[in-house]
């Protein structure tokens, strides 16, 4: 898996002393979010049930920047009881107040609409909605408390283009919204597109991102996820923006 790596706003401390969450920020994108926060100064908190892989990426930003601040709180975001302990748990560290809290945490899994009411689909269909929309609510619930008495504070939402149109993923589209990306934990994985082929009704190599970047974005690439950072970076140092949708696809979804 590709460690995360600095980004253009290295050293620049635009988030000096601030105190940051970030759920699934263990991996992927999360963890780049994670990296780029405490290159900028920040205290971070990553958010996630996956206690290797948090400790791994906990361990590689605190030997790769000097003097920064990461801890780790498990949590599934899906366990509305148990998300109560874990949002206790960040109030203790950061002493009751949150400034930016970036619900990043996500799951995909293939399953067309037409599927879902098959009793395996429906098991599949019933996770992605119970981490991806009420994971998302409750930590918006648990986190509104320690927002209002932080300074200046911001709650980012990253979903996805898949949100404006994605066969094969109806249950997930569902901000800042990536598109095409460099592997992550989930992309990586050779059975995502054996499945997701399978819902499309075609073949791995026509679908990849690599494959399908060069052809359906203006950029011909795929995004890096420090340009995923780099946004959120953006976000939260803005204090007026409220309620707005980014999408970051290289221009394939652009509106002229």
């Amino acid at each position: 898996m590709k460690k995360p790596e600095p980004s253009k706003f290295k050293g620049k401390a635009l988030l000096k002393g601030k105190k940051c969450v970030v759920t699934g920020g263990a991996l992927g994108i999360g963890a780049q979010i994670c990296y780029t926060f405490a290159e900028n100064e920040a205290e971070v908190i990553i958010l996630d049930f996956n206690r290797e892989a948090a400790e791994n990426t906990k361990s590689f930003i605190t030997s790769a920047i000097e003097n920064s601040k990461v801890h780790f709180v498990q949590a599934d975001v899906s366990d509305r009881a148990g998300l109560k302990k874990s949002f206790d748990r960040i109030a203790s560290i950061f002493d009751g107040s949150i400034d930016v809290f970036v619900n990043n945490v996500g799951i995909i899994q293939p399953c067309r609409i037409e599927d879902i009411i098959s009793d395996e689909e429906s098991k599949t269909f019933d996770r992605i909605i119970d981490v991806n929309i009420k994971g998302t609510y409750y930590c918006a619930a648990y986190a509104y408390p320690l927002l209002v008495k932080g300074v200046d504070p911001v709650f980012i939402l990253i979903g996805s283009c898949a949100s404006v149109g994605s066969e094969g993923q109806g249950g997930y589209a569902g901000l800042i919204e990536p598109d095409y990306l460099e592997k992550t934990a989930i992309t990586q994985e050779k059975q995502y597109w054996l499945d997701l082929a399978n819902a499309r009704r075609t073949t791995v190599d026509k679908i990849s991102d690599e494959t399908v970047a060069r052809t359906k974005v203006p950029l011909k690439r795929e995004a890096r996820l420090t340009e995923i950072s780099e946004v959120v970076m953006f976000y939260a140092l803005s204090t007026y923006l409220n309620g707005e949708a980014l999408s970051v696809s290289g221009g394939k979804t652009m509106r002229l």
